[in-house]
Protein backbone atom coordinates (compact mmCIF):
# COMPACT_ATOMS: atom_id res chain seq x y z
CA UNK A 1 0.00 0.00 0.00
CA UNK A 2 2.74 2.47 0.92
CA UNK A 3 4.49 1.80 -2.42
CA UNK A 4 1.40 2.85 -4.29
CA UNK A 5 1.66 6.24 -2.65
CA UNK A 6 4.87 7.06 -4.53
CA UNK A 7 3.03 8.81 -7.34
CA UNK A 8 1.53 11.28 -4.94
CA UNK A 9 4.65 11.48 -2.79
CA UNK A 10 6.60 13.25 -5.50
CA UNK A 11 4.19 16.15 -5.48
CA UNK A 12 2.45 15.98 -2.14
CA UNK A 13 4.39 14.45 0.69
CA UNK A 14 7.37 16.74 0.20
CA UNK A 15 5.35 19.69 1.39
CA UNK A 16 3.47 19.85 4.63
CA UNK A 17 2.16 22.11 7.32
CA UNK A 18 5.12 20.77 9.26
CA UNK A 19 8.18 22.14 7.51
CA UNK A 20 11.02 20.24 9.13
CA UNK A 21 11.82 18.01 6.16
CA UNK A 22 10.48 20.34 3.50
CA UNK A 23 13.17 22.96 3.86
CA UNK A 24 15.85 20.36 3.20
CA UNK A 25 14.38 19.20 -0.09
CA UNK A 26 13.59 20.55 -3.52
CA UNK A 27 10.97 23.32 -3.33
CA UNK A 28 7.47 21.99 -3.98
CA UNK A 29 6.83 24.49 -6.79
CA UNK A 30 9.61 22.79 -8.79
CA UNK A 31 7.86 19.41 -8.63
CA UNK A 32 5.44 18.32 -11.31
CA UNK A 33 2.87 15.82 -9.95
CA UNK A 34 0.60 16.58 -12.90
CA UNK A 35 3.11 14.80 -15.08
CA UNK A 36 2.67 11.64 -13.01
CA UNK A 37 -1.12 11.87 -12.56
CA UNK A 38 -2.57 12.24 -16.02
CA UNK A 39 -5.69 10.06 -16.17
CA UNK A 40 -8.33 8.42 -14.00
CA UNK A 41 -6.24 5.34 -13.31
CA UNK A 42 -3.23 7.24 -12.00
CA UNK A 43 -5.51 9.54 -9.97
CA UNK A 44 -7.19 6.49 -8.43
CA UNK A 45 -3.77 5.09 -7.56
CA UNK A 46 -2.85 8.32 -5.80
CA UNK A 47 -6.16 8.36 -3.91
CA UNK A 48 -5.61 4.75 -2.83
CA UNK A 49 -2.27 5.91 -1.48
CA UNK A 50 -3.95 8.49 0.72
CA UNK A 51 -6.32 5.86 2.10
CA UNK A 52 -3.26 3.71 2.74
CA UNK A 53 -1.64 6.44 4.82
CA UNK A 54 -4.42 5.96 7.38
CA UNK A 55 -3.06 2.52 8.24
CA UNK A 56 -0.08 2.25 10.51
CA UNK A 57 1.32 3.04 13.92
CA UNK A 58 -1.49 5.43 14.72
CA UNK A 59 -4.17 2.76 14.33
CA UNK A 60 -3.40 1.08 17.62
CA UNK A 61 -1.80 4.09 19.31
CA UNK A 62 -4.99 6.11 18.81
CA UNK A 63 -6.76 3.54 20.99
CA UNK A 64 -4.08 3.44 23.67
CA UNK A 65 -3.13 7.11 23.95
CA UNK A 66 -6.59 8.48 24.60
CA UNK A 67 -7.61 5.61 26.88
CA UNK A 68 -4.47 6.05 29.00
CA UNK A 69 -4.86 9.79 29.40
CA UNK A 70 -8.56 9.35 30.23
CA UNK A 71 -7.60 6.94 33.01
CA UNK A 72 -9.21 3.75 31.71
CA UNK A 73 -6.13 1.96 30.28
CA UNK A 74 -2.76 1.15 31.82
CA UNK A 75 0.26 -1.04 31.33
CA UNK A 76 -0.30 -4.28 33.18
CA UNK A 77 2.18 -5.44 35.78
CA UNK A 78 5.15 -7.50 34.65
CA UNK A 79 6.93 -9.03 37.65
CA UNK A 80 10.06 -9.64 35.59
CA UNK A 81 10.45 -6.06 34.35
CA UNK A 82 10.83 -3.14 36.75
CA UNK A 83 10.76 -0.32 34.18
CA UNK A 84 8.51 -0.23 31.13
CA UNK A 85 10.35 -0.71 27.85
CA UNK A 86 8.18 1.98 26.32
CA UNK A 87 8.59 5.31 28.06
CA UNK A 88 5.20 6.64 27.08
CA UNK A 89 3.41 3.88 29.00
CA UNK A 90 4.75 5.33 32.24
CA UNK A 91 4.14 8.95 31.27
CA UNK A 92 0.84 9.07 29.39
CA UNK A 93 -1.42 8.17 32.36
CA UNK A 94 0.11 11.14 34.22
CA UNK A 95 -0.47 13.45 31.22
CA UNK A 96 3.27 13.79 30.74
CA UNK A 97 2.94 14.17 26.98
CA UNK A 98 6.31 13.07 25.63
CA UNK A 99 6.81 13.57 21.89
CA UNK A 100 6.66 9.86 21.12
CA UNK A 101 3.01 10.00 22.17
CA UNK A 102 1.91 12.66 19.70
CA UNK A 103 4.51 13.16 16.95
CA UNK A 104 3.26 10.16 14.91
CA UNK A 105 -0.21 11.71 14.76
CA UNK A 106 1.15 15.10 13.73
CA UNK A 107 3.22 13.60 10.94
CA UNK A 108 0.66 11.11 9.62
CA UNK A 109 -2.37 13.39 9.69
CA UNK A 110 -0.50 16.32 8.14
CA UNK A 111 0.66 13.95 5.42
CA UNK A 112 -2.96 13.03 4.65
CA UNK A 113 -4.19 16.63 4.74
CA UNK A 114 -1.45 18.03 2.57
CA UNK A 115 -1.39 15.12 0.14
CA UNK A 116 -5.15 15.55 -0.24
CA UNK A 117 -4.66 19.24 -1.03
CA UNK A 118 -2.03 18.35 -3.61
CA UNK A 119 -4.14 15.66 -5.28
CA UNK A 120 -7.21 17.88 -5.23
CA UNK A 121 -5.28 20.59 -7.04
CA UNK A 122 -4.14 18.12 -9.70
CA UNK A 123 -7.56 16.53 -10.22
CA UNK A 124 -9.32 19.89 -10.44
CA UNK A 125 -7.01 20.86 -13.28
CA UNK A 126 -7.52 17.65 -15.27
CA UNK A 127 -9.84 17.46 -18.25
CA UNK A 128 -13.22 15.94 -17.41
CA UNK A 129 -12.94 13.73 -20.50
CA UNK A 130 -10.16 11.60 -18.98
CA UNK A 131 -12.62 10.42 -16.31
CA UNK A 132 -15.65 8.20 -16.59
CA UNK A 133 -18.91 10.09 -16.17
CA UNK A 134 -19.13 11.74 -12.75
CA UNK A 135 -15.95 10.22 -11.37
CA UNK A 136 -13.91 13.41 -11.29
CA UNK A 137 -16.49 15.11 -9.05
CA UNK A 138 -17.01 12.08 -6.80
CA UNK A 139 -13.25 11.62 -6.45
CA UNK A 140 -12.94 15.24 -5.38
CA UNK A 141 -15.67 14.51 -2.82
CA UNK A 142 -13.63 11.64 -1.40
CA UNK A 143 -10.49 13.76 -1.27
CA UNK A 144 -12.24 16.61 0.49
CA UNK A 145 -13.76 14.21 3.01
CA UNK A 146 -10.30 12.86 3.83
CA UNK A 147 -8.83 16.33 4.10
CA UNK A 148 -11.69 17.54 6.28
CA UNK A 149 -11.56 14.50 8.52
CA UNK A 150 -7.85 14.63 9.23
CA UNK A 151 -7.76 18.39 9.62
CA UNK A 152 -10.45 17.86 12.25
CA UNK A 153 -8.31 15.17 13.90
CA UNK A 154 -5.37 17.58 13.95
CA UNK A 155 -7.54 20.33 15.40
CA UNK A 156 -8.92 18.25 18.24
CA UNK A 157 -5.45 16.95 19.11
CA UNK A 158 -3.30 20.06 18.57
CA UNK A 159 -5.71 23.01 18.63
CA UNK A 160 -8.12 24.55 21.12
CA UNK A 161 -11.00 22.73 19.47
CA UNK A 162 -13.41 23.59 22.29
CA UNK A 163 -12.97 27.39 22.05
CA UNK A 164 -14.33 28.95 18.89
CA UNK A 165 -12.82 32.30 19.85
CA UNK A 166 -9.31 30.87 20.21
CA UNK A 167 -6.44 31.85 17.93
CA UNK A 168 -4.93 28.38 18.31
CA UNK A 169 -6.40 26.63 15.30
CA UNK A 170 -4.51 24.83 12.56
CA UNK A 171 -2.63 25.95 9.48
CA UNK A 172 -4.98 26.01 6.49
CA UNK A 173 -3.85 25.58 2.90
CA UNK A 174 -6.54 25.61 0.24
CA UNK A 175 -3.90 25.09 -2.45
CA UNK A 176 -0.36 23.69 -2.43
CA UNK A 177 2.23 26.22 -1.26
CA UNK A 178 4.50 28.09 -3.63
CA UNK A 179 7.91 29.65 -3.06
CA UNK A 180 6.35 32.66 -1.34
CA UNK A 181 4.01 30.65 0.86
CA UNK A 182 6.22 28.15 2.67
CA UNK A 183 5.85 29.74 6.09
CA UNK A 184 2.30 30.17 7.31
CA UNK A 185 0.63 31.19 10.56
CA UNK A 186 -2.13 29.32 12.34
CA UNK A 187 -5.73 30.13 11.54
CA UNK A 188 -8.23 30.64 14.34
CA UNK A 189 -10.25 27.72 15.63
CA UNK A 190 -13.42 29.09 14.05
CA UNK A 191 -11.67 29.56 10.70
CA UNK A 192 -10.38 25.99 10.89
CA UNK A 193 -13.84 24.64 11.58
CA UNK A 194 -15.29 26.68 8.72
CA UNK A 195 -12.73 25.19 6.34
CA UNK A 196 -13.51 21.66 7.57
CA UNK A 197 -17.23 22.20 7.15
CA UNK A 198 -16.79 23.49 3.59
CA UNK A 199 -14.95 20.30 2.71
CA UNK A 200 -17.66 18.18 4.32
CA UNK A 201 -20.48 20.06 2.63
CA UNK A 202 -18.82 19.39 -0.72
CA UNK A 203 -18.42 15.70 0.17
CA UNK A 204 -22.04 15.43 1.31
CA UNK A 205 -23.16 16.48 -2.17
CA UNK A 206 -20.47 14.93 -4.34
CA UNK A 207 -18.78 11.96 -2.65
CA UNK A 208 -19.82 8.45 -3.73
CA UNK A 209 -22.81 6.76 -2.14
CA UNK A 210 -21.97 4.37 0.68
CA UNK A 211 -20.70 0.95 -0.38
CA UNK A 212 -18.22 0.08 2.36
CA UNK A 213 -16.98 1.67 5.58
CA UNK A 214 -13.48 1.46 4.12
CA UNK A 215 -14.19 4.44 1.87
CA UNK A 216 -15.43 8.01 2.08
CA UNK A 217 -19.08 8.49 1.22
CA UNK A 218 -21.89 11.00 1.37
CA UNK A 219 -23.17 9.22 4.47
CA UNK A 220 -19.78 9.34 6.19
CA UNK A 221 -19.56 13.06 5.45
CA UNK A 222 -22.98 13.65 6.99
CA UNK A 223 -21.96 11.71 10.10
CA UNK A 224 -18.69 13.59 10.40
CA UNK A 225 -20.49 16.92 10.07
CA UNK A 226 -22.62 15.95 13.08
CA UNK A 227 -19.49 15.19 15.06
CA UNK A 228 -17.80 18.44 14.03
CA UNK A 229 -20.84 20.52 15.05
CA UNK A 230 -20.89 18.66 18.36
CA UNK A 231 -17.23 19.40 19.08
CA UNK A 232 -17.83 23.03 18.13
CA UNK A 233 -20.40 23.18 20.93
CA UNK A 234 -23.18 23.89 18.45
CA UNK A 235 -25.51 21.49 20.21
CA UNK A 236 -28.84 22.54 18.65
CA UNK A 237 -27.40 22.21 15.13
CA UNK A 238 -25.74 18.88 15.95
CA UNK A 239 -28.99 17.58 17.46
CA UNK A 240 -30.99 18.53 14.39
CA UNK A 241 -28.44 16.85 12.11
CA UNK A 242 -28.37 13.72 14.30
CA UNK A 243 -32.16 13.45 14.23
CA UNK A 244 -32.13 13.74 10.45
CA UNK A 245 -29.41 11.11 10.14
CA UNK A 246 -31.26 8.63 12.37
CA UNK A 247 -34.56 9.25 10.58
CA UNK A 248 -32.84 8.50 7.27
CA UNK A 249 -32.43 4.86 8.27
CA UNK A 250 -29.21 4.27 6.32
CA UNK A 251 -27.56 2.53 9.28
CA UNK A 252 -28.96 0.15 11.90
CA UNK A 253 -27.89 -0.77 15.40
CA UNK A 254 -26.60 -4.30 15.84
CA UNK A 255 -27.56 -6.91 18.41
CA UNK A 256 -25.94 -8.40 20.33
CA UNK A 257 -23.31 -5.78 21.18
CA UNK A 258 -20.54 -8.30 20.52
CA UNK A 259 -21.52 -8.49 16.83
CA UNK A 260 -20.24 -4.93 16.35
CA UNK A 261 -16.70 -6.23 16.92
CA UNK A 262 -16.87 -9.59 15.18
CA UNK A 263 -18.62 -8.76 11.91
CA UNK A 264 -16.55 -6.11 10.14
CA UNK A 265 -19.25 -5.44 7.58
CA UNK A 266 -22.07 -4.92 10.08
CA UNK A 267 -24.73 -2.27 9.58
CA UNK A 268 -23.37 0.05 12.31
CA UNK A 269 -20.13 0.88 10.58
CA UNK A 270 -19.81 4.26 8.89
CA UNK A 271 -16.07 4.78 8.47
CA UNK A 272 -13.27 2.47 9.58
CA UNK A 273 -9.55 2.01 9.25
CA UNK A 274 -8.34 -1.59 9.14
CA UNK A 275 -5.32 -3.75 8.47
CA UNK A 276 -6.93 -6.63 6.61
CA UNK A 277 -5.57 -7.17 3.12
CA UNK A 278 -2.78 -4.61 3.47
CA UNK A 279 0.98 -4.76 3.76
CA UNK A 280 0.68 -3.39 7.29
CA UNK A 281 -0.73 -6.64 8.71
CA UNK A 282 2.64 -8.33 9.23
CA UNK A 283 4.13 -5.21 10.76
CA UNK A 284 1.25 -4.38 13.08
CA UNK A 285 -0.01 -7.81 14.07
CA UNK A 286 2.74 -8.46 16.60
CA UNK A 287 2.12 -5.11 18.27
CA UNK A 288 -1.65 -5.45 18.34
CA UNK A 289 -1.36 -8.97 19.71
CA UNK A 290 1.11 -7.97 22.41
CA UNK A 291 -0.86 -4.98 23.63
CA UNK A 292 -4.43 -6.25 23.44
CA UNK A 293 -4.35 -10.04 23.17
CA UNK A 294 -1.43 -11.14 25.31
CA UNK A 295 -2.32 -8.60 27.96
CA UNK A 296 0.41 -5.97 27.97
CA UNK A 297 -2.19 -3.21 28.30
CA UNK A 298 -5.27 -3.59 30.46
CA UNK A 299 -8.09 -1.71 32.20
CA UNK A 300 -7.45 0.53 35.18
CA UNK A 301 -9.10 -0.02 38.52
CA UNK A 302 -11.39 2.92 37.75
CA UNK A 303 -12.65 1.32 34.54
CA UNK A 304 -13.02 -2.11 36.12
CA UNK A 305 -15.22 -0.54 38.78
CA UNK A 306 -17.35 1.05 36.07
CA UNK A 307 -17.71 -1.97 33.80
CA UNK A 308 -18.13 -4.72 36.42
CA UNK A 309 -21.64 -6.10 36.19
CA UNK A 310 -22.40 -4.35 32.90
CA UNK A 311 -23.65 -6.81 30.23
CA UNK A 312 -20.94 -5.51 27.86
CA UNK A 313 -18.11 -6.41 30.23
CA UNK A 314 -17.15 -9.66 28.51
CA UNK A 315 -17.24 -7.97 25.12
CA UNK A 316 -14.96 -5.15 26.22
CA UNK A 317 -12.52 -7.16 28.37
CA UNK A 318 -10.87 -10.57 28.28
CA UNK A 319 -8.05 -12.41 29.99
CA UNK A 320 -4.66 -11.96 28.36
CA UNK A 321 -3.09 -15.09 26.92
CA UNK A 322 0.60 -14.16 27.00
CA UNK A 323 3.11 -15.92 29.24
CA UNK A 324 4.46 -12.60 30.53
CA UNK A 325 1.31 -10.53 31.14
CA UNK A 326 -1.49 -13.10 31.06
CA UNK A 327 -3.90 -13.87 32.55
CA UNK A 328 -4.34 -10.19 33.50
CA UNK A 329 -7.35 -8.52 31.97
CA UNK A 330 -6.93 -6.80 28.60
CA UNK A 331 -9.09 -5.15 25.95
CA UNK A 332 -10.99 -7.65 23.84
CA UNK A 333 -12.64 -5.09 21.55
CA UNK A 334 -9.25 -3.73 20.44
CA UNK A 335 -7.83 -6.94 18.93
CA UNK A 336 -8.77 -10.17 17.24
CA UNK A 337 -6.74 -13.33 16.71
CA UNK A 338 -5.68 -12.31 13.21
CA UNK A 339 -4.46 -8.89 14.31
CA UNK A 340 -6.64 -7.20 11.70
CA UNK A 341 -9.04 -5.46 14.08
CA UNK A 342 -10.09 -2.18 12.46
CA UNK A 343 -10.14 1.18 14.17
CA UNK A 344 -13.75 2.30 14.24
CA UNK A 345 -13.49 5.95 13.33
CA UNK A 346 -17.26 6.37 13.09
CA UNK A 347 -20.12 4.02 13.82
CA UNK A 348 -23.84 4.52 14.23
CA UNK A 349 -23.88 4.30 18.03
CA UNK A 350 -21.86 7.53 18.16
CA UNK A 351 -24.72 9.38 16.48
CA UNK A 352 -27.07 8.23 19.26
CA UNK A 353 -24.55 9.26 21.91
CA UNK A 354 -24.16 12.71 20.36
CA UNK A 355 -27.94 13.06 20.13
CA UNK A 356 -28.39 12.13 23.81
CA UNK A 357 -25.74 14.56 25.03
CA UNK A 358 -27.05 17.36 22.84
CA UNK A 359 -30.54 16.77 24.24
CA UNK A 360 -29.16 16.91 27.78
CA UNK A 361 -27.19 20.10 27.15
CA UNK A 362 -29.98 21.93 25.31
CA UNK A 363 -32.99 20.71 27.28
CA UNK A 364 -34.56 19.53 24.03
CA UNK A 365 -35.83 15.98 23.61
CA UNK A 366 -35.45 13.04 26.01
CA UNK A 367 -31.80 12.04 26.47
CA UNK A 368 -32.58 9.00 28.62
CA UNK A 369 -34.99 7.71 25.98
CA UNK A 370 -32.26 8.16 23.37
CA UNK A 371 -29.76 6.20 25.49
CA UNK A 372 -32.32 3.46 25.97
CA UNK A 373 -33.05 3.34 22.24
CA UNK A 374 -29.34 2.76 21.71
CA UNK A 375 -29.20 0.08 24.39
CA UNK A 376 -32.31 -1.60 22.99
CA UNK A 377 -30.67 -1.71 19.57
CA UNK A 378 -27.88 -3.76 21.14
CA UNK A 379 -30.31 -6.01 23.02
CA UNK A 380 -29.47 -4.41 26.39
CA UNK A 381 -31.87 -3.61 29.21
CA UNK A 382 -32.90 0.04 29.59
CA UNK A 383 -31.60 2.42 32.24
CA UNK A 384 -34.52 2.88 34.61
CA UNK A 385 -33.69 6.38 35.80
CA UNK A 386 -30.89 8.93 35.82
CA UNK A 387 -30.51 11.41 38.66
CA UNK A 388 -27.62 13.09 36.83
CA UNK A 389 -28.22 12.64 33.11
CA UNK A 390 -24.87 14.07 31.99
CA UNK A 391 -23.05 11.72 34.34
CA UNK A 392 -25.09 8.80 33.01
CA UNK A 393 -24.22 9.83 29.44
CA UNK A 394 -20.55 10.17 30.35
CA UNK A 395 -20.42 6.63 31.70
CA UNK A 396 -22.20 5.38 28.61
CA UNK A 397 -19.56 7.02 26.40
CA UNK A 398 -16.91 4.99 28.23
CA UNK A 399 -18.82 1.71 28.13
CA UNK A 400 -20.31 1.97 24.64
CA UNK A 401 -17.54 3.80 22.80
CA UNK A 402 -14.40 3.41 24.94
CA UNK A 403 -11.16 2.07 23.43
CA UNK A 404 -12.18 3.08 19.92
CA UNK A 405 -11.29 6.60 18.76
CA UNK A 406 -10.70 8.85 21.74
CA UNK A 407 -14.34 9.23 22.81
CA UNK A 408 -13.47 8.68 26.49
CA UNK A 409 -10.91 11.51 26.51
CA UNK A 410 -13.13 14.17 24.95
CA UNK A 411 -16.17 13.09 26.97
CA UNK A 412 -14.09 13.52 30.12
CA UNK A 413 -13.11 17.08 29.23
CA UNK A 414 -16.69 18.02 28.36
CA UNK A 415 -17.48 17.07 31.97
CA UNK A 416 -14.51 19.01 33.33
CA UNK A 417 -11.31 18.63 35.28
CA UNK A 418 -13.01 17.09 38.34
CA UNK A 419 -14.25 14.25 36.15
CA UNK A 420 -10.68 13.66 34.96
CA UNK A 421 -9.43 13.49 38.53
CA UNK A 422 -12.17 11.05 39.46
CA UNK A 423 -11.40 8.65 36.62
CA UNK A 424 -7.63 9.08 36.23
CA UNK A 425 -6.08 8.03 39.52
CA UNK A 426 -2.54 8.54 38.22
CA UNK A 427 -3.22 12.25 37.68
CA UNK A 428 -4.95 12.55 41.05
CA UNK A 429 -1.98 10.96 42.78
CA UNK A 430 0.47 13.24 41.01
CA UNK A 431 -1.59 16.32 41.86
CA UNK A 432 -1.78 15.42 45.54
CA UNK A 433 1.99 14.91 45.65
CA UNK A 434 2.73 18.23 43.96
CA UNK A 435 4.04 21.28 45.84
CA UNK A 436 0.90 23.25 44.99
CA UNK A 437 -2.10 20.99 44.23
CA UNK A 438 -4.38 23.95 43.49
CA UNK A 439 -2.00 25.31 40.85
CA UNK A 440 -1.46 21.83 39.44
CA UNK A 441 -5.22 21.40 39.02
CA UNK A 442 -5.61 24.85 37.47
CA UNK A 443 -3.01 23.98 34.83
CA UNK A 444 -4.48 20.59 33.91
CA UNK A 445 -6.74 21.94 31.11
CA UNK A 446 -3.63 22.83 29.11
CA UNK A 447 -3.02 19.08 28.82
CA UNK A 448 -6.33 18.45 27.06
CA UNK A 449 -4.44 19.03 23.78
CA UNK A 450 -0.96 18.10 22.65
CA UNK A 451 1.84 20.63 22.14
CA UNK A 452 2.93 21.55 18.64
CA UNK A 453 6.08 19.48 17.96
CA UNK A 454 9.32 21.31 18.61
CA UNK A 455 10.69 20.69 15.13
CA UNK A 456 7.68 22.47 13.65
CA UNK A 457 8.16 25.45 15.94
CA UNK A 458 11.82 25.65 14.92
CA UNK A 459 11.20 25.27 11.19
CA UNK A 460 8.12 27.47 10.77
CA UNK A 461 8.92 30.97 11.99
CA UNK A 462 5.22 31.90 11.98
CA UNK A 463 4.10 28.96 14.13
CA UNK A 464 3.18 29.64 17.76
CA UNK A 465 3.06 27.06 20.54
CA UNK A 466 -0.11 26.04 22.35
CA UNK A 467 -0.83 27.70 25.70
CA UNK A 468 0.83 26.06 28.68
CA UNK A 469 3.71 24.56 26.70
CA UNK A 470 6.01 27.55 26.35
Amino acid sequence: MKKIFFLLMIGGLLFSCQLTDVLEQEPPHNLTPANAITDEKSAETALTGIYGEQIGYESYMSIGNFAMTAGILQRNDNPGVVVSIYYIENRLPELNLVSAAYLPFWNAFNTIVNSSTQLLSVVEGMNDQVFTAGRKTSMMGEIRFLRGMYLFELLRMFGEYDRLDSKYGMIIRETPPDADDVYKARSTVEQTYDFILRDLEYAIVNAPDFTSSDYASKMAARALKIKVLFYMGKYPEALEAANTFIAGGERQLVAPYSAVFTDFSNSELIYTRGFAGTDEVKYQVTRVQAYYNEGKWGPTESFVGLVTGDPREEVILKDGVGEVFGPQRTIRKAANQEGTMPTYLMRYSEIYMIKAECEARTGQGDPLATLNALRSGHGLAPVAEATDILQTIYKEWLLEMGFENGHEWYATWRMGVDQLLEMNQAVLKKMNASADPALYKANLPYNRIYPIPGDEISANKLMVQNPGYN
